[in-house]
C-alpha cells in the first residue's frame, strides 16, 4: 500500500514533506522509502541560545517529565534541545537522523561519549518523544550473513513542526555554530578497518603539537575567510548538497552576499527552481531582469521585493532550490544513479545566482596519526577550506584581501630522492612521457608509492584515472606498462614503489606544514594549509615562499621546488 502525504490526514505521524509513504503492517505505521532512510545524517551537537527554542524545550519537557524519571532537570533539557535541533536539521536536509541503540556505542571513548551523549539519558528521552507523538522511528537492522546493517532512524512529525510554528521557530537562525573548536586536537588511530581512535600518553612533544594547534585555532578565529564566486562558476550537485547546503544548515558556512537574477536555465533533467513565491497567484506576475542584492546588513529571511515575491539570501539557498535538489537526489534508487546525479554540473548563473560570497565559519584544525604510532600520518584536517573544490580555492579571500596559493612541486617524489641524498630538480612526471601524459604519470607515481603491493596499485591507478576522466593508453597491458615506465625513469627510488612509504612521508610533510603555519602566525599572518600547499593573502606571498623553503630544508636538507 503506497500513499502520498497529501492523502493522509494530519493526525498520522509523517516524515518530511514530498515523500512517498509505505504502510508497514508489522509496525502499523507509514514509513518512507528505503532510499530516504539510507540518506540519513548523524546525531550531532548543535548549540543554541534562542529564547524561542528554550520555550519549546520547556513545553515538551513538562510532558516528558510525566513519563520518565528526571534526576537532573538541566541535563535532560540539554539532551532534549540537542535532539530537537537535530530533527530540525534533518527536516531542512530532507533526511532522517540516524543513531545507534547499541549501548556499547555510548561509552566514553566512542563518538557519542566524546559528544557527552549518554545512553541512559538519550534513549529513554527519544523513546518518550516517540510515545508522545513528536517523532517517529524506524528501528535499525543488522544482517550478519550479508554484513549489512542500518542504524535506527528518527524524524520529526507534524506535531513537532506544528509546535515549531507555535513558538515562532521558522528559520535556521536559532541554531548557532554546531561545532566549537575540537576538544581532542591530536588524534591517534589504530590499524583496524574502522580506524578506531585510541588513547595515548601525552609526551612533551605531543603537548607542544596540541599547544600549536590551540594557538592556531584561536588565531584563525580572528580572521574572516570567505569564498567569492561569480555567475560563471561551474558547480556540481555534490558541492551544492554535500558541501554548501550541509554546512549552511550547520552554520559552518555563513552567506555574506548573494545577487540573484531571473535568467534561470530550465534543465530538462532536473526542473529545480522557481524563484517566485510558492503562492500560485504570483506565478503570473512579470519578472524584471534587474538583479536583486542581499548583504549581511539585510535580514536574510525577509522578502526583498514584495511585488516580485523573490526570495533572497539564506532563504533562497537553504529553503528554496537546495531542498528541491536534495529531494531529487533521494529519488535515485541505486548508488550509480546517486553518483551520476551528484556529478551533474551547473553554471551558477543558470541557477539564478549572479554572485555568491560565503564565509567559512569553521577553520579549526586537528591532527590525525595512524597505525598506533606517531611516526605515521599526522596531517591536519577539519577546516572547511580543505574540502572546497580545487577550482574554487583561487576565489578565497582573507579579511577581504585576495589570496595566493603556493605549493611544493612533486612533493613526495622529491622527498624520496632527497632521502637518498639526491638533489632532483626535473619534473618527475614529465620525464616519463611528456606533457600529454604528465597527469597520467602523476597518478601512477603517487599511487605506486602509497600502495602495499603491485596488485592493489594497478586497481587504484585504474580507478583514479577513470575518476579524473583520463583514458588508459591504447597499448598492451597499459597499467603494467605505465608502472614499468615510471619505475625505469626513477631507478634511484625504485625500491619505494609498492612499499607503503606514503604514510611515512605524510608524517614528514605534516611536521613541515605545522612549522610553516606557526612561523606565519608569529608574523601575524594566517596561512591556510592544504597538505602540500599554503594559501595566504597576496601581499605575504614572498614571506610564505621563504618560510616554505626554510622549513623544508630543515627537515629534508635540500631546497624544494615550486
Amino acid at each position: 500500500m503506497i500513499l502520498k502525504p497529501t492523502d493522509i490526514t494530519n493526525n498520522i505521524l509523517l516524515p518530511p514533506d514530498n515523500y512517498v509513504m509505505i504502510f508497514d503492517k508489522h509496525s502499523g505505521r507509514f514509513i518512507s522509502e528505503a532510499n530516504w532512510l539510507e540518506n540519513a545524517i548523524n546525531l550531532d551537537v548543535y548549540a543554541s541560545s534562542s529564547p524561542k527554542l528554550k520555550a519549546l524545550v520547556d513545553k515538551i519537557f513538562d510532558e516528558v517529565s510525566k513519563k520518565i524519571k528526571v534526576i537532573k532537570k538541566s541535563r535532560i533539557k540539554d539532551a532534549l534541545r540537542t535532539i530537537i535541533a537535530n530533527l530540525w536539521q534533518g527536516k531542512q536536509m530532507d533526511a532522517p537522523i540516524r543513531y545507534s541503540r547499541n549501548k556499547n556505542k555510548w561509552v566514553r571513548n566512542s563518538r557519542y561519549g566524546k559528544l557527552f551523549f549518554t545512553y541512559n539519558r538519550f534513549i529513554p528521552l527519544i523513546d518518550t518523544l516517540e510515545h508522545l507523538g513528536y517523532i517517529d522511528q524506524k528501528t535499525g537492522i543488522y544482517n550478519r550473513d550479508k554484513d549489512f546493517g542500518r542504524q535506527t532512524r528518527m524524524w520529526g512529525t507534524y506535531k513537532l513542526w506544528h509546535n515549531f510554528t507555535m513558538f515562532g521557530l521558522y528559520t535556521q537562525e536559532f541554531i548557532s555554530n554546531s561545532q566549537p573548536e575540537p576538544e581532542e586536537l591530536i588524534i591517534l588511530k589504530d590499524n583496524s578497518k574502522n580506524k578506531a581512535q585510541i588513547a595515548y600518553r601525552k609526551t612533551t612533544q605531543i603537548q607542544q603539537w596540541q599547544k600549536d594547534l590551540e594557538n592556531y585555532n584561536n588565531f584563525s578565529d580572528k580572521h574572516k575567510v570567505c569564498v567569492e564566486l561569480n555567475g560563471s562558476m561551474i558547480v556540481d550537485s555534490r558541492f551544492l548538497l554535500n558541501y554548501l547546503f550541509s554546512n549552511i544548515l550547520k552554520n559552518k558556512i555563513i552567506i555574506q552576499v548573494i545577487i540573484i537574477n531571473n535568467n534561470i536555465t530550465r534543465y530538462k533533467k532536473y526542473p529545480l527552481l522557481e524563484l517566485h513565491s510558492k503562492d500560485t497567484t504570483s506565478k503570473t506576475q512579470s519578472h524584471s531582469s534587474k538583479p536583486l542584492t542581499m548583504t549581511n546588513t539585510i535580514s536574510p529571511n525577509r522578502l526583498v521585493d514584495k511585488d516580485l515575491q523573490h526570495i533572497c539570501g539564506r532563504s533562497f539557498l537553504e529553503f528554496w532550490f537546495l531542498p528541491q535538489l536534495k529531494s531529487q537526489l533521494l529519488k535515485c534508487k541505486t548508488q550509480e544513479e546517486r553518483d551520476a546525479f551528484l556529478a551533474d554540473k551547473f553554471v551558477l548563473e543558470g541557477l539564478g545566482i549572479e554572485r555568491l560570497i560565503f564565509r567559512l565559519n569553521y577553520e579549526y584544525l586537528h591532527r590525525v596519526f595512524n597505525r598506533k604510532s606517531f611516526k605515521f600520518g599526522g596531517r591536519a584536517y577539519g577546516a572547511l577550506h580543505h574540502n572546497l573544490p580545487k577550482q574554487m580555492r583561487p576565489h578565497i579571500s582573507i579579511n577581504g584581501e585576495k589570496t595566493t596559493e603556493i605549493d611544493y612541486s612533486a612533493y613526495h617524489i622529491r622527498m624520496l630522492y632527497h632521502m637518498e641524498g639526491i638533489d632532483y630538480t626535473d619534473d618527475p612526471y614529465l620525464v616519463c612521457g611528456g606533457p600529454d601524459l604528465r597527469e597520467t604519470y602523476k597518478a601512477v607515481g603517487l599511487i605506486a608509492i602509497n600502495a602495499k603491493n603491485d596488485k592493489s596499485a594497478y586497481g587504484a591507478i585504474r580507478d583514479e584515472l577513470e575518476a579524473r576522466g583520463i583514458p588508459l593508453p591504447k597499448i598492451d597491458k597499459p597499467l603494467v606498462t605505465l608502472v614499468n615506465t615510471f619505475r625505469d625513469a626513477h631507478k634511484p627510488i625504485y625500491k619505494y614503489l609498492f612499499s607503503d612509504i606514503g604514510i611515512t612521508l605524510q608524517n614528514k610533510d605534516s611536521k613541515i606544514m605545522n612549522n610553516i603555519l606557526m612561523r606565519l602566525m608569529d608574523k601575524g599572518i594566517l596561512g591556510l594549509a592544504v597538505h602540500d600547499s599554503v594559501i595566504v593573502a597576496e601581499q605575504y606571498a614572498e614571506i610564505l615562499r621563504d618560510i616554505m623553503v626554510a622549513e623544508y630544508k630543515e627537515v629534508m636538507r635540500f631546497k624544494p621546488m615550486f
